[in-house]
């Protein structure tokens, strides 16, 4: 055993020394045990039935694309109010907003994280009950223009350019009064309709509201492109499930989640912690890195 000196210079051997064949072994024991501990809990976990899920690919807060998956508000509710009942969700990325929309009537994907309710919506997915959160429904004009157009009543809309994203829905009555009363020109994603109404070539561009300040923001466009004062509508989000997925028999359960007292806090701390990370996220035409 070795003997050690102390600041005394007093020669000792202390108690805890081990010679180190002794001591690699209890090393070797130990890691064994915690990794054998752990087993049974990686084992439960990839037993757990897998959910597919998707979400819009460029809707901060509340949903938006980062690298190969879904993440955002809506991401992180549905997977909290989901994997409670055993299952894992599967956020990765499956295609633009359309192509979500009809992978999940399809049943190719489970749910559909949160979006506003309609008709066809409802041919093909079952909604949990209460409403995820509300979406306030902002109209987005030239700077110029805030002082001349409001968005209350929705005639005063009427024939105005409008630009909206393909496969948004923002309720099935504003989405009529759009298609009927104004001249609606389709984009991909919604930073190329706010760059058309700085170039006049759009009146308006109906889309969610904390969503909107973001890009604007991000785009570079802040104090050229604003919101009406008042919203043209405050809808519903909504999570739903397939018809086609095993999971629509328990969508009440997903709701119950909802429903919960502490889940309105809950929201607000994520819709906080959201915005802060979308704002963080690599500018439109930024080169990659």
């Amino acid at each position: 055993m070795r003997a050690w000196i102390d600041m005394t210079g007093v020669r000792f051997a202390p108690a805890w020394h081990v010679a180190p064949s002794a001591f690699g072994s209890a090393l070797v024991r130990m890691a064994l045990c915690a990794g054998a501990a752990l087993l049974p809990s990686l084992a439960a976990a990839a037993d757990r039935p897998v959910v597919r899920a998707c979400g819009h690919h460029d809707y901060p807060p509340w949903n938006w694309q980062q690298d190969a998956h879904i993440v955002g508000v809506c991401a992180d509710v549905a997977r909290r109010a989901i994997e409670r009942l055993g299952y894992r969700v599967d956020l990765g990325f499956v295609g633009p907003w359309k192509r979500c929309q009809e992978m999940v009537a399809s049943g190719d994907v489970d749910v559909n994280i949160c979006a506003f309710r309609n008709p066809e919506r409802e041919r093909y997915a079952v909604f949990s009950e209460p409403r995820m959160a509300q979406n306030r429904i902002a109209v987005f004009v030239p700077a110029d223009k805030v002082s001349s157009l409001r968005a209350q009543p929705w005639q005063a809309l009427a024939g105005s350019r409008t630009g909206l994203v393909l496969g948004v829905s923002m309720g099935p009555d504003f989405d009529a009064f759009l298609e009927r009363e104004t001249q609606v020109s389709r984009v991909s994603v919604v930073q190329q309709a706010l760059r058309m109404l700085t170039l006049g070539r759009l009146d308006i561009v109906p889309f969610g509201w904390e969503a909107g300040l973001i890009e604007i923001e991000r785009a570079g466009l802040a104090g050229r492109v604003l919101p009406l004062e008042h919203p043209a509508l405050v809808g519903d989000l909504w999570l739903s499930v397939s018809k086609r997925s095993p999971l629509a028999g328990r969508i009440q359960e997903v709701g119950a989640y909802f429903a919960r007292p502490e889940y309105a806090e809950e929201l607000r701390t994520l819709l906080a912690e959201h915005h802060r990370r979308a704002l963080q996220r690599e500018a439109p035409g930024a080169s990659a890195r």
